[in-house]
């Protein structure tokens, strides 16, 4: 879902935040537990929605959007794209916004990366990980260096106590079957 900000955005104290398009599930997505076809104006509607429930009050200063979000009993992810970096004159910074279904089987996750104290980016990475992709691929959804993927895997390697990426994925597979501790 594509939104428009003038430039600057990311100090100004309130964004606008202005939809460009946006496709049916996410307007399901944001507006469940009502139907999207009571949904009046959607251009409002998205803008509200996302000031209240996408946007990072909490840790600004890590990214402007929230990183998951729950929608009823599923759990979203919330990617931020910038697009039109190389645009200079352009007026208008765009976002892209991409709401992605988390897998299931990734809700412990958090709690081991408070057991092994993972920085919010060393648990991003594990989860990455965890859902098969490559370091290029990581890398490029963490809008980081691959270096800097592996650097997260060396840390998250000696906090785990293991030698290995197979390492870090075993101990988090055995932790997902089991409640006990690691």
């Amino acid at each position: 879902m594509p939104i428009s900000e003038p430039r600057g955005w990311a100090s100004a104290p309130r964004l606008s935040l202005n939809p460009i398009s946006c496709n049916d599930e996410t307007i399901r997505i944001l507006s469940y537990p009502e139907a999207p076809h009571h949904v009046k104006r959607l251009d409002v509607f998205l803008r509200d929605t996302i000031r209240a429930r996408l946007l990072n009050t909490q840790f600004p200063q890590n990214s402007h959007f929230v990183t998951e979000f729950v929608s009823g009993k599923r759990r979203y992810r919330c990617w931020a794209f910038h697009l039109n970096r190389h645009l200079r004159g352009s007026s208008h910074a765009t976002l892209e916004l991409l709401l992605e279904r988390s897998t299931a089987g990734l809700f412990f996750l958090p709690r081991i990366a408070q057991q092994f104290n993972f920085s919010r980016r060393e648990q991003q990475a594990a989860e990455l990980l965890l859902q098969g992709l490559s370091n290029k691929e990581i890398a490029n959804r963490m809008n980081i260096s691959p270096n800097t993927v592996n650097t997260f895997f060396r840390l998250i390697m000696i906090k785990m106590g293991v030698s290995s990426r197979s390492g870090i994925l075993a101990r988090m597979i055995r932790a997902s079957f089991s409640s006990a501790s690691i």
